[in-house]
């Protein structure tokens, strides 16, 4: 799990009482068999209020988790140390993001995702560009490939993903498996605090 605002981690508390994360917290792992590129990274930021981010390994849901007027923004990036050098081109047209469970419809309280990716990373053809589309309901969302203006899909080396709940309050949702029409992006069933290189 990562968290921010004030609460116990199962970590350094207990012993301790709470622990505080009043800018950011994050995790990093690495290693991951049948993820692409074999490496994630995940940072939740402080908004207001006390909000965190895990794995449901029951039902393979990424989850982000708001208390009572809590705010809070979610990245999730495939490929930021390590170039993913993935060719989506043979079969995939857009990336899928699921909302398997959510509560973003009442009010509405529409949480932004934007997926950016990169390709051609480090050369003089890198290009990157970012897709939003606004969360509301369960069910498919698709990202075409088409609207990446400028990214060339047979060599991509970094994808990203935000979750913006910076200007709604409470919401609570959970993104199935990540992925192409073509490719899934899996989220292995595994806790961020697995490895937790940037805990404090």
């Amino acid at each position: 799990m990562i968290f921010v605002g004030t609460m116990c981690d199962g970590g350094a508390c207990p012993p301790g009482l709470l622990v505080n994360h009043l800018v950011s917290d994050a995790s990093y792992q690495t290693g991951l068999s049948g993820m692409l590129g074999g490496e994630r990274s995940a940072e939740i930021y402080y908004v207001v209020g006390t909000a965190n981010s895990n794995i449901l390994t029951s039902l393979g849901w990424m989850t982000m988790n708001h208390n009572a007027g809590a705010k809070a923004i979610l990245d999730l990036t495939y490929g930021e140390f390590v170039d993913l050098n993935a060719d989506f081109t043979p079969s995939a047209t857009k990336f899928i993001v699921n909302v398997a469970s959510g509560d973003m419809y009442a009010g509405p309280r529409p949480v932004p995702c934007t997926i950016a990716v990169t390709s051609a990373r480090g050369t003089p053809q890198e290009a990157t560009t970012g897709v939003t589309i606004n969360l509301i309901n369960d069910g498919d969302y698709d990202f075409p490939f088409a609207g990446f203006s400028g990214v060339d899909f047979s060599d991509v080396d970094m994808i990203s993903y935000r979750f913006d709940a910076s200007n709604v309050s409470s919401v609570d949702f959970g993104i199935g498996p990540l992925k192409t029409d073509g490719t899934t992006v899996p989220a292995e069933e595994s806790t961020w605090g697995k490895v937790k290189s940037l805990f404090r």
